[in-house]
């Protein structure tokens, strides 16, 4: 039996846009969650309101098509208005529709529309939609679970697990063990939070796997190769591997055609380059800008890469977490992150580098340092010394998966990385 999780931050956000003569826009990578997300709040809105006031489509149901044209589908929708009443109006994957700028552009004019749509591709927000909606959406941002819900998630499976009215499940492979906090830590770190392979995982980690690599393969052949014109397409799923293969580490496209170059694949620098664009665009990697603290600037060479999900990497590499678990924990750290709508840059101070540098709604800076262990006294001095190197008295963190009291050094706040992934915001 599949549990739904209320991804609570999300579902707020549509609660509080509710009625809001604005298009609500879903985006995120394939299979984080938007769709159920939809599915979730047209089911909380069935409480208030009739069944023929809330009309849904899922784009990527064949189905769907054999309505016709952007035109026709407009004509279907319109055709079962509800007169004087509000109409929910959820048109999931979008971008699917040839033209679906004007779809969604003539459903938005609309006194009694309120419009939700979701795009797995950021051309969703580009090009004609971008013009003639300009000052008319608002973006949410989306990702897969968060700790905080894949601890949630894990509870209730230990509670359906006991549950004998849904089914005995006894001591077959299904019944997901009793973990503690820093155990589930590794297994979200290392496998990921992609809300179905999750689901999966617990009874099957080689399913989940293989969804994971499912899930991979149609972001790069619907969202990317269908899109853009990719004339070396195994050159360009190399290229996924290195990224994956690179986490935390800084990249160019000079230094991914140097490093190509060595293995006797030619590739130029601006194609390198239009092809991080597109992973970024399928929201399959997030590009992080350097900023030099002292100078106060960003900087045009050399960026880090994290990927949505950390589960990707395990499934299309195969390696193990202990092979790069400090860059793995690094990018749960930014993910994280970006849930708490901040923005994030990777920092340098002279030589050192802090690995990031924080800004919230509100412009108020902090800096974060990510380590796996630092009991060494030689590593925490390491890792502390970025860090002190700022002379300024914004808030400094050093996140670990350490279990102390939470000391302070010179300033410097360590705390647990689960700990702090299990914060409310």
């Amino acid at each position: 039996m599949e549990m739904l999780i209320e991804r609570r931050p999300y579902m707020q956000q549509l609660r509080e846009l509710r009625d809001e003569h604005i298009i609500k826009v879903i985006t995120g990578v394939r299979r984080c969650g938007k769709s159920t997300l939809l599915e979730m709040f047209a089911d909380e809105l069935r409480k208030t309101v009739t069944e023929e006031q809330i009309q849904f489509y899922n784009f990527e149901d064949p189905d769907i098509f054999a309505i016709g044209d952007y035109k026709q589908i407009y004509d279907h929708i319109k055709v079962k208005l509800v007169p004087g009443k509000m109409n929910y109006i959820f048109l999931d994957e979008v971008q699917n529709i040839t033209t679906f700028e004007r779809l969604v552009d003539g459903l938005f004019i609309k006194k009694n529309v309120d419009l939700y749509i979701t795009g797995s591709n950021a051309y969703l927000l580009s090009g004609e939609l971008a013009t003639l909606l300009t000052g008319r959406y608002i973006e949410i941002s989306s990702l897969p679970f968060s700790f905080n819900e894949y601890w949630q998630f894990n509870l209730n499976s230990q509670n359906l697990s006991k549950n004998e009215s849904f089914r005995n499940l006894g001591n077959s492979p299904s019944n997901p063990p009793n973990l503690s906090k820093m155990e589930l830590l590794g297994n979200f770190t290392y496998t990921g939070s992609i809300p179905q392979a999750v689901n999966l995982s617990f009874r099957n980690p080689q399913q989940a796997d293989t969804l994971l690599k499912g899930i991979l393969n149609t972001i790069i052949e619907k969202d990317i190769f269908t899109r853009r014109e990719i004339y070396n397409k195994p050159t360009f799923q190399k290229i996924v591997d290195f990224l994956l293969d690179s986490i935390g580490s800084f990249v160019s496209p000079s230094s991914i055609s140097n490093a190509f170059k060595s293995d006797g694949i030619i590739i130029d620098n601006k194609t390198v380059a239009q092809y991080l664009e597109y992973l970024a665009s399928a929201f399959l990697f997030y590009k992080v800008p350097r900023y030099d603290i002292k100078g106060k600037n960003l900087l045009r060479t050399l960026d880090k890469y994290y990927v949505a999900d950390t589960g990707f990497r395990k499934a299309r590499l195969g390696k193990r977490l202990e092979e790069d678990r400090g860059h793995l924990l690094e990018n749960v750290v930014y993910l994280e992150l970006l849930r708490r709508n901040r923005e994030v840059y990777v920092g340098k101070m002279r030589d050192k580098e802090v690995d990031f540098v924080v800004i919230d709604k509100e412009g108020y800076v902090s800096y974060y340092q990510v380590a796996y262990l630092v009991v060494d006294p030689a590593t925490l001095e390491r890792e502390l010394a970025p860090l002190n190197a700022i002379k300024d008295s914004n808030p400094k963190y050093l996140l670990t998966t350490d279990i102390d009291f939470n000391p302070v050094y010179n300033g410097i706040r360590k705390l647990n990385v689960s700990e702090w992934l299990s914060e409310k915001n």
